[in-house]
């Protein structure tokens, strides 16, 4: 997200809880993937799983954004296949012995309740 397109919260603060929580998702469910699109406005709508990846991709430039084709294969099937690469995704794409420490730059894209 080079453009800077979306703002984060952390599943585990306050912040991150409450949103998930305000439009209908489990806060308590680590291993999911959620985005609340909209969340400022009262279009709000939540995005689990492989709807929330699909949201993304479809945010995302060439060639990420092709990868909205796959909302065409039923729901069912995509949060399988969501699940799959979830269990996998330190064999796919890696594991780091640290988390990494955010810079400036990304660090003001991290919604929270302490900011104005």
């Amino acid at each position: 997200d080079r453009q800077g397109a979306f703002s984060f919260a952390s599943l585990q603060s306050s912040t991150g809880r409450a949103t998930v929580a305000r439009w209908g998702g489990n806060p308590d469910e680590l291993s999911s993937f959620y985005i609340v699109a909209d969340f400022r406005t009262a279009q709000a709508r939540l995005f689990t799983r492989s709807d929330a990846a699909l949201f993304v991709a479809g945010k995302l430039p060439w060639p990420w954004k092709a990868v909205r084709a796959g909302s065409i294969v039923p729901k069912a099937i995509r949060d399988l296949v969501y699940d799959a690469i979830a269990r996998s995704r330190y064999r796919i794409f890696g594991r780091y012995e640290q988390c990494m420490i955010p810079g400036p730059e990304l660090r003001r894209r991290f919604v929270d309740e302490e900011r104005p």
